[in-house]
């Protein structure tokens, strides 16, 4: 019957607000661009793309070279060392690539390196058509014919969004028509084939990435999510939490834990069941979505505790931010058919100062105290690791 009442709303809706039901449905703003990506998923994603942006520029670093001799035998006297020059110039700009881009820290340097994986090669195409010229319809010379193509299909290896590969795409095409621009050619007819040629390849290497994208997204959610709540399983937060604590040290920065626990919970179960109490969870869940920032890291501890680290954020600044979490939980009832159910929550706070680990055994032991003389609130941990009642 439920899905029924489900297939009978959608199909009185009038067709843009079905597209958008279906678009949603499918989660395709996902596929559109990163904004609403995790956090953690984006630093993934950016470590996938710039491990194969080191893997090219060194591959074609060191094939682009071995290409002289061939050059030796086929090209003018005159144009010969100019392209040798040209190689030579070209490997050693992609191989600079491969050493600067040993490590990421953001989804923006990554792609600021994918940029410049796809620019370099068109650059050196297009400085090939200067110096050869007239000498490019030489059967022999076919392979010089080829670049662009090829630089195209590497578009295929990188799991991008659609605003990602879209501009990227426009990027490439752009700087490979330079030549035919500037010698006022683009619209022969020869050049408008080429340009929907590319266009075409390209059209399927977006459709490659963003087929990537939304496999990459589906097997990271579901090893790192929890499935009732969406947040981060404990496992996943601890990896991400550790990642965090190594970039807060470097960059001489703060990292603040919370630790929350829902108050009678078992009591809720027992009482109204356990369905009611996964709405509870979810409830709770939503809203540390909602009152958190999209930096901070979230995950389900275990039953009705969660997790929360917040980087860059000082224990006085954090403990502003878990009262309003702790406010909005005894403020929004949860209803539950006729039922309307009232929480609390509790929490313990302290910054991270030796290890994650070490950090969450004294969390846990504030947590402990703040339900022990009272729950619906926090207490803090010091950096004397002290507790402190607030």
């Amino acid at each position: 019957m439920r899905e029924k009442s489900i297939l009978t709303d959608v199909g009185s809706m009038t067709l843009p607000h079905r597209l958008r039901y279906m678009f949603e449905q499918v989660r395709g703003y996902e596929l559109v661009g990163s904004r609403k990506h995790p956090a953690d998923f984006n630093l993934v994603r950016a470590e996938y793309i710039n491990t194969r942006v080191r893997a090219l520029a060194l591959l074609f670093s060191i094939l682009t070279p071995l290409w002289i001799p061939v050059d030796y035998f086929i090209l003018p006297e005159g144009s010969f060392g100019i392209m040798a020059a040209a190689r030579l110039l070209f490997s050693l700009s992609l191989l600079a690539l491969w050493v600067k881009a040993s490590y990421v820290f953001s989804l923006r340097h990554a792609r600021i390196r994918l940029f410049m994986l796809m620019v370099i090669p068109a650059l050196f195409h297009l400085s090939a058509q200067f110096i050869l010229g007239e000498h490019l319809s030489d059967a022999r010379l076919a392979s010089y014919t080829f670049l662009p193509f090829l630089i195209i299909t590497i578009h295929c290896v990188f799991p991008l969004t659609l605003r990602e590969g879209s501009l990227l795409a426009l990027v490439t095409i752009f700087t490979l028509s330079l030549d035919e621009l500037i010698q006022r050619q683009m619209f022969t007819l020869a050049s408008l084939n080429n340009l929907w040629l590319l266009a075409v390849i390209m059209s399927i290497a977006i459709w490659a990435q963003l087929s990537q994208l939304h496999m990459q997204l589906k097997l990271f959610k579901q090893a790192t999510t929890d499935g009732l709540t969406g947040l981060l399983t404990r496992r996943a937060f601890m990896s991400l939490a550790e990642s965090e604590l190594s970039r807060s040290e470097r960059y001489n920065r703060t990292l603040t834990m919370a630790l929350l626990d829902l108050d009678h919970f078992k009591i809720i179960n027992d009482t109204y069941g356990h369905q009611a109490g996964d709405k509870v969870l979810l409830t709770f869940s939503r809203q540390l979505k909602d009152v958190l920032r999209a930096t901070d890291i979230i995950g389900r501890y275990g039953g009705e505790e969660f997790i929360i680290a917040l980087p860059e954020t000082r224990p006085d600044e954090a403990e502003q931010v878990i009262q309003r979490v702790l406010d909005t939980c005894r403020e929004t009832p949860v209803q539950y058919g006729n039922h309307t159910i009232h929480l609390t929550a509790s929490a313990g706070l302290g910054e991270v100062l030796v290890d994650v680990q070490t950090s969450i055994l004294y969390i846990d032991e504030a947590l402990y105290q703040a339900k022990k003389i009272g729950r619906d609130q926090i207490i803090k941990v010091e950096g004397e690791r002290k507790l402190l009642a607030e």
